[in-house]
């Protein structure tokens, strides 16, 4: 969670009264859905920023501007991907393919190596929260990895189980959660204090998290070309399928 260096947050009607309506989130805890909702309007809306390839419209955050969510598409794209040749050709073959080397590595560096191969250039909002997001996907898959063996069979069926959709869900919440602290931790803490700061963004992502644990894939995502356009649009799909749930919440 954070900012970047020289981030000039947005602006404008809509920006001003989402910051102050989420202001008054820890007396009306009960805004908190409605907040969400609002934060994804006032990216671009479900349609608008899923398929965004780059921030577009007025300039400052003002409205009419649709923020983009290319890196965290790519990066969600990529991981499947990945996950998908495991599946289809095993873990040595496509580490090969990759150029991804675990020769003499801990898990802890094998971990390391792979959030940096899948890890966005943190150049913009997207980047920087897919990248964050991605980090905390691998921590978490690695939690309860002790061995070499271990890895390669939770690897070898990610794509075709629920574990993918945990990867997706877990990713999603991540992503999502840091553009939203992105834009407001910094105003929050200059209007009130950082604790008040850390509890409004930890009610935030709990309303994430929350929201996005009731969405269903249906796909079989063995069956999807993750290389080429039927992979991009299904990582599209879901992205919407997923904002949708919180504009229905507005």
């Amino acid at each position: 969670m954070g900012t970047s260096s020289g981030y000039m947050p947005p602006n404008g009607a809509d920006w001003t009264s989402l910051k102050i309506q989420i202001g008054k989130l820890l007396g009306k805890p009960e805004k908190k859905d409605l907040v969400i909702s609002k934060f994804v309007t006032a990216l671009g809306g479900a349609e608008g920023f899923s398929s965004a390839n780059r921030d577009k419209g007025v300039k400052g955050g003002s409205k009419g501007k649709t923020f983009s969510s290319s890196s965290a598409r790519k990066t969600s794209q990529n991981i499947l991907g990945f996950f998908s040749d495991v599946y289809q050709q095993g873990l040595e073959q496509t580490l090969q393919e990759r150029g991804i080397d675990f020769n003499n590595k801990t898990l802890d560096d094998v971990k390391d190596t792979l959030i940096e191969y899948f890890s966005e250039p943190s150049i913009d909002g997207d980047s920087d929260a897919s990248s964050r997001a991605i980090a905390t996907v691998f921590d978490k898959i690695f939690e309860n990895i002790e061995t070499e063996e271990e890895l390669e069979n939770y690897f070898s069926d990610v794509i075709s189980t629920e574990k993918s959709k945990d990867i997706l869900e877990d990713f999603y919440v991540e992503y999502i959660y840091e553009r939203f602290a992105r834009i407001f931790f910094e105003d929050i803490t200059k209007k009130s204090n950082q604790d008040d700061a850390i509890d409004i963004l930890e009610m935030a992502k709990d309303t994430i998290s929350s929201k996005i644990s009731t969405y269903q894939c249906k796909s079989d995502l063995t069956k999807i070309n993750f290389h080429g356009q039927d992979g991009a649009n299904f990582v599209q799909g879901i992205l919407q399928d997923i904002l949708e749930i919180f504009e229905e919440g507005g």
